[in-house]
């Protein structure tokens, strides 16, 4: 998750913390490191440090482990109270993790549900003209017809389906347009010395200005220096 990397660090630099890291554990209770700043945690028998560490955990398992380092002796309450607020900030995060597993087994149970009942309708409906072989359809060819119809229309996409493919090309276009403004922000940064707050400001205001989309702003950002290279 790349948003934890610069919470911790928020939370480092308010509590004064000389050092933070975040592991991920597994069943074993190995850790595994998946980023560290500053000061590493002090070994075993070393002095000079204190740590402050909280679980992290995504569902009911405990997933991850959030340290803070400090060289002293004694963490004030005022660094220990932001921690507490800022770990429970990053545990909500932290538990986005388990948010495409979830995801998944609620589409698959739907995906399960959906094709048992259009299996049933379907049954049902060739049960049916079975049944009326030997009086309406037994003259008539029209069978096939009926049939294919409800078949077409039971398989027709649901709402469901559909709404979740929207939902799905929405949240698509909307991180790839904010991953062109953030391209977009740090080629401001560079070339004109903003800062990434000025840069947003600045991709805002001119795409209210043009009245053109943010992300067509910030591909005339990205396009600019080619054009100038060009020439």
């Amino acid at each position: 998750m790349r948003s934890l990397q610069p919470l911790a660090m928020i939370a480092a630099r308010e509590a004064k913390a000389d050092g933070c890291a975040i592991h991920q554990c597994d069943a074993a209770g190995q850790r595994q490191e998946t980023f560290s700043w500053g000061a590493q945690p002090p070994e075993e028998g070393e002095t000079g440090f204190t740590v402050a560490s909280f679980p992290l955990r995504a569902g009911e398992a405990f997933t991850g482990v959030l340290t803070f380092v400090f060289r002293g002796a004694v963490i004030s309450p005022r660094a220990q109270s932001l921690l507490e607020r800022i770990a429970a900030v990053i545990e909500e995060v932290w538990r986005l993790t388990e948010v495409p597993a979830v995801y998944a087994r609620s589409a698959a149970r739907i995906g399960e549900l959906e094709t048992a009942l259009a299996d049933s309708k379907i049954a049902d409906r060739a049960r049916g003209l079975l049944a009326n072989a030997v009086g309406t359809y037994a003259t008539n060819n029209d069978a096939i017809d009926t049939i294919v119809r409800h078949v077409e229309s039971v398989l027709r996409p649901s709402q469901l389906r559909t709404a979740l493919d929207q939902r799905t090309k929405e949240i698509e276009q909307e991180l790839a347009e904010r991953e062109l403004a953030g391209r977009a922000k740090a080629v401001l940064q560079s070339r004109y010395g903003m800062s990434e707050d000025q840069a947003h400001v600045h991709l805002r205001l001119v795409s209210r200005q043009s009245r053109k989309r943010l992300r067509d702003v910030a591909r005339d950002v990205l396009a600019e220096p080619r054009v100038q290279r060009a020439r």
